[in-house]
């Protein structure tokens, strides 16, 4: 006879931004994936543009043949570090998925990274302020980790998730 525990059906784990929508990636999953990302893009591309016209402000004084200059040189700065940051966010994303966390674990890593956060922003108010026209690489880095998360056909915490809901 089977005890009543091992009778009863486990549903599936509740995780960050998906909630438990990711077990039947229905249109309420697409539609939270899609707003989050959409929300953020256009944060992170406002501030993006924000800081672009605060660094061409920053030159505009500059002779003709340096403002061209350093418009080139924060013209690559910006491409390479989107790149980098879609490198970085798809290799980060297969190591998790390998790891394939379980949602308890998920859950824990999400809150100690919320506790994080407060401490880390107040950290570096100063340094962004002072640096603020030349941080347009840095959040051409943050679309390109953003971009590469969004079209990840799966979400890192997924992984776990599934593989946590078939195990017997």
């Amino acid at each position: 006879m089977g005890s009543r525990v091992s009778s009863e059906s486990v549903g599936p784990a509740k995780l960050p931004i998906v909630g438990t929508t990711w077990y039947r990636r229905g249109p309420a999953y697409w539609l939270r994936r899609i707003a989050f990302v959409g929300f953020m893009l256009i944060v992170m591309g406002l501030m993006f543009g924000v800081t672009l016209s605060m660094f061409v402000n920053a030159v505009d004084g500059l002779s003709d043949g340096w403002r061209h200059f350093c418009d080139v040189l924060q013209a690559v700065a910006s491409t390479g570090a989107a790149g980098w940051g879609w490198t970085y966010a798809r290799r980060k994303a297969r190591q998790v998925q390998a790891k394939a966390a379980s949602p308890a674990e998920t859950w824990r890593q999400h809150q100690y990274q919320q506790r994080r956060a407060p401490g880390l922003a107040s950290a570096g108010r100063l340094p962004a302020l002072l640096l603020l026209p030349f941080m347009a690489p840095v959040f051409a880095w943050v679309l390109g980790a953003l971009l590469a998360t969004a079209f990840a056909r799966e979400l890192p915490s997924e992984a776990g998730a599934r593989k946590a809901l078939t195990r017997p």
